[in-house]
C-alpha cells in the first residue's frame, strides 16, 4: 500500500475515533480471520475442523506471537465447541496476555510444535506429586486408568475458595483407580463426575504423558487463583527443570478485562484465529497484521488456489464483530434503536452482503440476506424495527435477542448462519452466546492483511456514521432485482461509491478507491477481446448455488447446493459499436443494457457437471465461444473461448503451487479463437425473462 494511501486511511480513522470518541461511544471491535495451508487437499482443510496437522500449526503460529508479539504469555489449549457427529470438542489453542505481569516467561518449556517429545510417565507422577505437596493437598492423589486398565495418568480433585486451597476426598485409591471414559482427549476431559456422591467436589487438575509431552490439565478457576496456581506450576516445572509441557484445560473466568486472549481455534477447513476486541480501529489493524506475519512465518495464507487457476478466500469467512466493553458501555445496549438503524442500512445497500462475503451467496450460502429467505420475512423484520424504534422504557439484552432471532436466521433457522447475527449478543442458549457482540458475517479473507484491515474500518465508519444520523428508510424490496443486479460487478461497485458518497456527507472522507483491490480480488478480469474502436471486458461476477432436496446420509438428513452454474460480466466499451457490430456467446445475441455510460450482461451459463443438480436435460455450455459479429456482412471478425475448466486435459495436476502458476491457469483459459473469423454463425435471439433484465441465462437458450 503506498505511504499517501495509508495516510489517507489513518487519517479517516482518526476522525472516525474522535466522533466515538467527542460522543462518548465504546464501540469494540474484533474478527476471526481464517488461515490455511498452501495444498488444502486433505480433510482437515475442507470440511473437517480438526486432523493430524492444523494443531501443529496452530501451536508454532502461536510461538510466533510469544517470540514477536506476546512475550512472557502463556500459551494453553483450550476445549470449546462441541459439534453432533465429532468425536472430540475443539480444540482452541489460546495466548493469555497479561499487560505488567507476564504469565509465562519460560516459553521454551511449553511444546509449541507437532514434535514427539522425552517424558515419561514417571515424570507425571512426580509432577503432580510436587505440585500436591506445594498445595497441601498431597493425600488426595489418585490414579486414572483407560476401559482396558492400562494407565492413564494422575488426578488431584482440587477447589479453591477464599485464597484456600482444599479437596475432599474420592471413591477411589490406589486398589481402585478412577476408570476415565473412552477418547482421545485429555483425562481431566474424561473424568466421570457424574458417579461422584452428591455435593463432592467436581474439579480436578490431572497430570499425564502424551507422546512425550506432559500434560497438565488445569480446571475452572477464577482469575485469582488461576494466576496462583500458574506461579505455583511456574515454580515446580522450574524446579524439575521439565521441558515439552502442554498446559490445557480451562482459562480462567471473570478477568475484569486483566488479561489479552486470542485463540487460534479448530474450524471445518481453516484454522480461525479469535482476535480480542480492539477498543479502536488502529489497535486491530495492529494485532491482525502481527497475525497475518506469524501465520506466513508457518507458512500458512489467506488465500486459496481452486484447481482451475481461480483464487478465493480461505473459504472459512473472516467474520468482524462489534460490540462494547460491557453491558453498561455497549453501544448498542445503551441506544438499542441503533440496532434497527443497522438493519435497515445494511438492506438497502446489497454491496454489503455480496461485495466482501465468499465464494457461494444467495440463500442456500452461509450468510443470506433477510429479504433472501422466506417471503415474509422482510415485512416482519420491518414490523420488528418500528416496534424497537417505537419502544418505551427498559430494552435490554433479554428484549433485543426476542426481537430478531426468529428473524434473522438462515433457510433451515440456523441462527449463527444469518449475514446479520446476533447469536453472542444475549443468547442464553449458547455458552458463549451473552458477548454483546453484532457479528457481520458476510466477510471473507482477501490476499492481504492490509485490504482486510481497510474493509474492517469502512464497517466501523460506517457504524459511526449511524450511530451520528440514525437511518430511518422504511426496507427496500429489491425483488428479482436484486440478484440479477448485485450479482454483477458494475452495480456492486456502483453501490459501494453510493455508501462511500453518503459516509462522506456525513463527515467521514472514506474513499471508495481504498477497496478496488477488494473488487479486482473478488470479481478479477478473466478475458479481454479487442474489436475495432473498442474492447469487450469479460469479468466473473457472484452466482447463487440452489439448495437441493434433502437425502439422508447415515442416521441424518443433508441438503446440497446445486454448483454447476457461473455467472460472467461482459462489458463493451462504447454502446455506438452496436449499431453495426453484435456479439454472440454460443451463438445466442448478448442483450446489453446502458448503466452509467458502460454497455453490460450478465451472463449465466453451466460451467460443469455436478449430481445432484437443476436442470438434466442442460449440457455443460463450457467453453463459451465469444464471437464479434459484423451485422452487415453476418461474418465474424474477432473471437475467443473462454473455457471454465482446463482447455488441455479433463484433470489438473494438482493445485496451483505458487500465485505465478495461478495465473498461467486462468490465462489459459481465455483463447483467442482465430478459427472462428470469416464464419457466418447462426443468429439465435436472446430469450429473456421478466426476473432478468441485466443478465441473460444461456441455460435457456437451447436449440431447438
Amino acid at each position: 500500500m503506498k505511504s499517501e494511501m495509508r495516510k489517507e486511511i489513518e487519517e479517516c480513522a482518526e476522525s472516525v475515533e474522535a466522533y466515538l470518541e467527542s460522543n462518548d461511544i465504546v464501540l469494540t471491535m474484533g474478527g476471526e480471520p481464517t488461515f490455511i495451508v498452501a495444498q488444502p487437499d486433505s480433510l482437515e482443510w475442507n470440511v473437517a475442523a480438526m486432523g493430524p496437522e492444523k494443531l501443529g500449526y496452530a501451536r508454532r503460529m502461536t510461538a510466533q506471537l510469544l517470540s514477536k508479539v506476546y512475550p512472557g504469555a502463556l500459551a494453553m489449549q483450550v476445549f470449546g465447541k462441541w459439534y453432533p457427529g465429532e468425536p472430540l470438542p475443539r480444540w482452541n489453542f489460546m495466548t493469555l496476555h497479561h499487560p505488567q505481569e507476564p504469565l509465562w516467561p519460560e516459553t521454551e518449556r511449553l511444546l509449541l510444535d507437532d514434535v514427539q517429545g522425552e517424558n515419561s510417565r514417571k515424570t507425571a507422577k512426580a509432577l503432580i506429586r510436587a505440585l500436591a505437596k506445594k498445595l497441601g493437598l498431597k493425600k488426595f492423589i489418585l490414579p486414572a486408568v483407560e476401559i482396558d486398565g492400562s494407565k492413564a495418568g494422575w488426578v488431584l480433585p482440587v477447589d479453591c475458595s477464599g485464597g484456600q486451597w482444599g479437596a475432599v476426598e474420592w471413591p477411589y485409591g490406589k486398589d481402585q483407580p478412577i476408570e476415565i471414559f473412552g477418547g482421545d482427549s485429555p483425562v481431566g476431559l474424561r473424568l466421570p463426575l457424574d458417579n461422584l456422591p452428591v455435593g463432592c467436589c467436581r474439579s480436578a487438575l490431572t497430570v499425564e504423558v502424551r507422546e512425550g509431552a506432559v500434560e497438565v490439565f488445569i480446571p475452572p478457576m477464577e482469575w485469582g487463583s488461576f494466576r496462583e496456581f500458574v506461579c505455583i506450576l511456574r515454580s515446580v516445572v522450574s524446579e524439575m527443570d521439565l521441558h515439552d509441557l502442554v498446559i490445557c484445560g480451562y482459562g480462567p473466568s471473570d478477568t475484569d478485562g486483566a488479561l489479552t486472549s486470542l485463540g487460534l481455534a479448530a474450524d471445518p477447513g481453516v484454522l480461525e484465529v479469535n482476535l480480542p476486541p480492539s477498543a479502536t480501529w488502529t489497535e486491530y489493524d495492529n494485532v491482525l497484521k502481527q497475525c497475518a506475519k506469524a501465520a506466513a512465518k508457518v507458512k500458512l495464507q489467506l488465500t486459496k488456489f481452486q484447481l482451475n487457476g481461480a483464487v478465493y478466500g480461505t473459504g472459512g469467512g473472516s467474520h468482524l464483530a462489534f460490540g462494547g466493553p460491557d453491558s453498561e458501555r455497549n453501544p448498542f445496549l445503551v441506544e438499542p434503536k441503533r440496532i434497527a438503524s443497522l438493519l435497515r442500512y445494511w438492506e438497502h445497500h446489497p454491496a454489503l452482503s455480496y461485495f466482501f462475503t465468499g465464494q457461494h451467496v444467495g440463500p442456500g450460502s452461509q450468510a443470506p440476506r433477510v429479504d433472501e429467505g422466506p417471503k415474509h420475512g422482510l415485512y416482519e423484520l420491518e414490523v420488528a424495527c418500528e416496534g424497537l424504534e417505537n419502544m418505551q422504557g427498559l430494552v435490554d439484552g433479554p428484549l433485543i435477542d426476542q426481537f430478531f432471532k426468529n428473524l434473522l436466521t438462515d433457510s433451515s433457522g440456523n441462527t449463527h448462519r444469518a449475514e446479520l447475527c446476533f447469536d453472542k449478543f444475549h443468547n442464553l442458549a449458547a455458552p458463549n452466546g451473552c458477548l454483546g457482540i453484532v457479528e457481520f458475517r458476510a466477510f471473507e479473507t482477501y490476499q492481504d492483511a492490509d485490504t482486510m484491515s481497510v474493509v474492517a474500518l469502512f464497517v466501523r465508519t460506517i457504524l459511526a456514521r449511524l450511530f451520528k444520523a440514525p437511518f430511518k428508510r422504511r426496507l427496500k424490496r429489491f425483488g428479482p432485482q436484486l440478484h440479477d443486479r448485485y450479482f454483477l460487478p458494475a452495480f456492486l461497485w456502483e453501490d459501494v461509491q453510493m455508501i462511500c458518497a453518503d459516509l462522506q456527507k456525513h463527515g467521514f472522507d472514506f474513499d471508495p478507491e481504498w477497496l478496488r483491490p477488494v473488487f479486482e480480488f473478488r470479481c478479477p478480469r478473466v478475458g479481454s477481446l479487442e474489436v475495432p474502436g473498442g474492447s469487450i471486458d469479460v469479468r466473473q461476477a457472484f452466482e447463487s448455488w440452489p439448495l437441493m432436496a434433502e437425502e439422508a446420509q447415515g442416521s441424518s438428513t443433508v441438503r446440497v447446493v446445486d454448483n454447476s452454474s457461473d455467472r460472467l460480466q461482459l462489458t463493451l466499451s462504447q454502446s455506438k459499436l452496436l449499431e453495426e457490430n453484435m456479439l454472440l456467446v454460443n451463438g445466442v445475441e448478448v442483450p446489453f443494457s446502458e448503466v452509467d455510460g458502460e454497455m453490460i450482461c450478465g451472463l449465466r451459463y453451466k460451467s460443469a457437471s455436478a449430481y445432484p443438480a437443476l436442470h438434466p436435460h442442460v449440457p455443460i455450455q463450457s467453453p463459451l465461444w465469444i464471437e464479434w459479429v459484423d451485422r452487415k456482412s453476418g461474418k465474424t471478425t474477432q473471437a475467443a473461448r473462454y473455457h471454465f475448466w482446463n482447455p488441455k486435459s479433463t484433470v489438473y495436476d494438482g493445485r496451483p503451487r505458487t500465485v505465478k502458476q495461478a495465473a498461467k491457469r486462468r490465462e489459459e483459459r481465455w483463447i483467442v479463437a482465430e478459427d472462428l473469423i470469416g464464419n457466418q454463425p447462426e443468429v439465435i435471439k436472446a430469450k429473456l425473462a421478466p426476473e432478468f433484465k441485466y443478465t441473460l441465462d444461456l441455460r435457456r437458450q437451447l436449440r431447438v
